[in-house]
């Protein structure tokens, strides 16, 4: 038995000895905080000082946040801002004012309104309906506006020159002559709304039909949705050291070197109504919006700290008695101060991947306290089977008797309601009473156990045994893995509930896998679960039985043909789910040491890959890679798996993010032919949290913001990728 041991030792560890990682460098990691309006209007434009009060302008006056509180500093109607030094400078109703922290003067001489206003270091423009006013710092000057009235924005080029945006076009002035831009060769749209002065020097005109971009009065380029702009609805622009961002109607666009981002929805934005942005000078960029007011910070982070933060989420709000990890439910939107556990299908599925994550992390760390939650974890895993009473059956979860609400509850059925069910779906196996009572009455178990769960108990076990277990929990795990084991291949390779027959997922049987049409589409992904299965309690037990039911599976009963290609290919059986359940199923296949035989996983694994290589999935990678023991990074895409886990934000509440309505998208269905989705991946900050049965092409996905993912789905792949040698250590 020791020498299986060492097998399945040396497989998880040949990978980490020889693979030239990514240094854990640190990164600018992005979150976001919510300020709320003093009022109900919302603000028309929005400036920051150096030392970080953010003004307003609206309908109502000039507010002032000063990080605790909003105070109103002039009232009247104000259509525009501008910061130079200490001082914020207002476009209003009757005119020009100038505003510090203890003072407001009104500027003699310029009549109202004033709609636009630029300040820099060569002075202040503000622009009127009829005069073009301009202060070099010690007089002003005036000139008659003779373009468009409706004037939206007004920038300096470094040189001295002059834009002037208008609904009717844009202006410029150079050595005292004016040039008009407004046809389609100069424009995207003439309904211009707001303009930008990049650190480059060129100059970022915002319209209704997207971008254009000029540079000493030549048009350089121009954006919109043909040219990869999730929407081109522009509010606003504004320039950082590092990026343009522009205000849409559907939330903020971020333009770098590298391309276009899109930061939408309730994970980054109080409303997708983007009015305005201006940036801060500590990196925080501000923008507000309809409903409130949005500040994006960020701040220098390597993977090590972000995998901390996480964890303590995790511990914090995501473990519930007996020690199962899963989401939590939050009783306002976004509050992750009042929260709920709640339990899932698949709660022992989760927290065997939790099992698995603390697993890796012991094993890289050698952290006593990551043992000691492994430990946890796996009894929870063993209560779920003993709370049955049974030789072998587990529950898919289970609560406290006390709690007053569960997922699937018990019902009744008619004998209609039945017929019904066997109608829509001839497999579905009625199970009234889900829920039933331990025999302490401590407790509600919950029955129906699937395959899915069977296959991450056994990840967990397997992983757990392997990495991080010592000589006595070894023991504990090699008889609870016998009773499971045993008790599946007494059911005839089926999970039988305390009725005695199958559940309604739990088959692997080679009458039904192989002989019977309903099971075309699982029959392939199980049919290496249970090879796995019997591997890994031959590799943990090193009882000689195990072997032989594998073997007789494959010579048979044709499980290696199954296996070889463990996911259904039609389209209406494709699903992500199984993409995750060979992900489990692996690595305890791939310590078969006959060679004949591991060629039929090896083969999985290169048909595997083409399916999960577009979905850049850290955890999916970094599974195929250790198995097969790649030696090129850009096989699995290493960079961007690494690029994943660092662009996954901070915040893990599950706000619904709806990518449906993105231009640079297209609506499909495909991979999967039941859901809405769209044509490519979207990284991480752009759609929600999602663990790795979800579907990353998913055109709407999340939870309204009344639930918190645990954060496992980002800290099983990190650990992973630390232990195989694909991240290194950070640099102290």
């Amino acid at each position: 038995m020791r020498s299986l041991t060492l097998i399945a030792a040396a497989s998880l560890c040949a990978q980490a000895a020889e693979f030239p990682g990514v240094r854990d460098v640190p990164f600018l990691q992005e979150w976001r905080t919510e300020v709320r309006y003093p009022g109900t209007e919302a603000p028309r434009s929005l400036a920051v000082l150096p030392g970080g009060s953010v003004w307003i302008a609206t309908r109502g006056g000039i507010y002032r946040w000063d990080g605790k509180s909003w105070d109103l500093r002039s009232g009247g109607s104000c259509y525009s801002l501008a910061s130079r030094g200490g001082e914020i400078w207002a476009g209003c109703w009757d005119g020009l004012r100038r505003l510090t922290a203890g003072a407001e003067q009104r500027i003699t001489g310029i009549a109202g309104p004033v709609s636009a206003v630029w300040a820099d270091e060569r002075g202040v423009v503000a622009m009127t309906q009829s005069t073009l006013h301009e202060w070099d710092g010690n007089r002003w000057t005036t000139e008659p506006w003779k373009g468009a009235r409706a004037v939206r924005a007004v920038v300096r080029e470094k040189d001295g020159a002059l834009w002037v945006a208008t609904s009717m076009g844009a202006w410029r002035r150079e050595n005292n002559r004016w040039q008009e831009f407004h046809d389609e060769t100069e424009l995207v749209s003439g309904e211009l709304r707001s303009a930008a002065l990049a650190p480059d020097g060129s100059v970022w005109l915002g319209s209704n039909a997207g971008v254009d971009v000029y540079r000493g009065g030549r048009r350089m380029q121009w954006f919109d949705t043909s040219k990869g702009m999730p929407s081109q609805d522009v509010r606003s622009v504004a320039a950082t050291n590092d990026a343009i961002w522009i205000g849409t109607a559907q939330g903020a666009l971020r333009r770098k070197s590298s391309g276009w981002s899109h930061l939408h929805s309730r994970r980054w934005l109080p409303s997708d109504d983007v009015i305005a942005i201006a940036p801060a000078s500590d990196g925080t960029v501000w923008v507000a919006t309809a409903a409130g007011l949005s500040a994006i910070h960020r701040r220098a982070m390597t993977l090590a700290e972000k995998a901390d933060h996480y964890l303590a989420i995790c511990l914090k709000r995501h473990v519930r008695p007996p020690y199962l990890v899963e989401q939590c439910n939050l009783e306002a939107p976004g509050d992750t101060a009042h929260f709920h556990p709640r339990d899932d299908d698949n709660d022992g599925q989760y927290t065997a991947m939790y099992l698995a994550m603390e697993s890796y992390r012991y094993a890289v760390t050698h952290d006593p306290q990551a043992r000691k939650n492994a430990s946890q974890a796996f009894r929870a895993l063993k209560f779920l089977q003993e709370v049955t009473g049974t030789s072998g059956f587990f529950a898919r979860t289970v609560v406290p008797s006390d709690w007053k609400k569960v997922s699937d509850p018990n019902e009744t059925l008619t004998p209609e309601s039945r017929a019904d069910r066997s109608v829509e779906n001839p497999r579905y196996k009625v199970v009234e009473q889900r829920w039933r009572p331990s025999a302490d009455g401590r407790w509600l178990w919950k029955g129906d156990t699937s395959s899915d769960e069977v296959t991450g108990h056994f990840y967990g076990y397997f992983t757990y045994y392997t990495l991080a277990a010592d000589d006595a929990e070894k023991q504990v795990i090699r008889e609870h893995v016998r009773r499971i084991m045993d008790y599946i291949i007494e059911g005839g390779y089926t999970l039988r509930d305390i009725d005695g027959t199958p559940t309604r997922w739990g088959v692997w049987a080679p009458q039904m896998l192989n002989g019977h049409p309903d099971w075309r589409a699982e029959r392939w992904t199980n049919g290496l679960e249970i090879l796995s299965y019997l591997r890994a309690a031959e590799v943990m037990t090193g009882d000689p039985k195990y072997r032989r039911h594998y073997l007789d599976l494959i010579g048979k009963h044709g499980y290696d043909r199954l296996a070889r290609r463990p996911l259904a290919t039609e389209p209406a059986d494709r699903t992500q789910f199984d993409n995750e359940l060979v992900a489990l199923a692996l690595p305890a296949a791939m310590t078969e040491t006959d060679s004949h035989i591991r060629s039929i996983f090896e083969e999985a694994l290169r048909f595997w890959l083409p399916r999960i290589r577009p979905q850049i999935s850290s955890y999916y990678n970094f599974t195929w890679a250790a198995l097969s023991g790649a030696k090129n990074p850009a096989e699995f895409g290493l960079e961007d798996c690494v690029t994943f886990l660092r662009d996954e934000p901070l915040d893990l509440v599950q706000w619904t993010v709806n990518n449906s309505r993105r231009e640079d998208v297209r609506l499909v269905h495909w991979p999967q032919v039941d859901d809405l989705q769209i044509d490519r991946v979207l990284p991480p900050s752009e759609r929600a949290p999602m663990r790795w049965d979800g579907n990353p092409w998913s055109a709407v996905h999340g939870e309204n913001g009344m639930s918190e993912s645990s954060g496992v789905h980002w800290l099983l792949p990190y650990w992973m990728g630390r232990y195989y040698g694909f991240i290194r250590a950070a640099e102290r």
